[in-house]
């Protein structure tokens, strides 16, 4: 793949993922994601090149071509952020993975894009959901699939942000 040359001096970080990365424009404020505003914590040293989109999961971004179009522009010394879990847990055939087996072979997937491109990977689990007990206590919506990335990230040596 040819890839583009980075701006001298910066560090980009990319983002793939789902709703709650993405980018949501005024009209649907307060709603954004987290990779919209990511860019507010960094000097402009850091680029944050966020292609998260609404509904996907690992197995249908990837599908769509949106990870071929990431790997076109990563390169040596930018960073991925890998987001996915909350729609790989839909029962529809074009989302749906499984947490110990396609799950991770997705994953697995983006772990070497990124690596062949000289980029370093960085796997995010999927963010709580807003769900709360009768004690006002977070409730686990996402099952095995943050368990799965941990695993994941540990066998292939690939640093790991907890947002479950």
């Amino acid at each position: 793949m040819e890839q583009q040359e980075r701006p001298e001096g910066k560090i980009r970080i990319f983002i793939a993922g789902d709703s709650t990365a993405s980018f949501y424009g005024e009209e649907r404020a307060p709603r954004a994601g987290w990779g919209q505003v990511l860019q507010r914590y960094f000097k402009e040293r850091v680029e944050v090149v966020n292609r998260a989109v609404s509904g996907r999961s690992s197995k249908s971004f990837m599908e769509e071509g949106h990870l071929e179009e990431i790997l076109k522009e990563i390169g040596p010394g930018d960073y991925f952020f890998i987001q996915f879990g909350h729609n790989d847990e839909k029962e529809e055939e074009a989302r749906r993975t499984e947490p110990f087996t396609t799950y991770q072979a997705y994953l697995r997937k983006y772990i070497e894009g990124a690596r062949a491109a000289g980029a370093c990977p960085v796997l995010l689990t999927p963010v709580c959901r807003r769900r709360f007990d009768a004690e006002k206590n977070l409730v686990d919506t996402h099952g095995d699939y943050p368990v799965a990335m941990r695993e994941l990230a540990v066998a292939l040596n690939v640093p790991l942000i907890d947002l479950t």
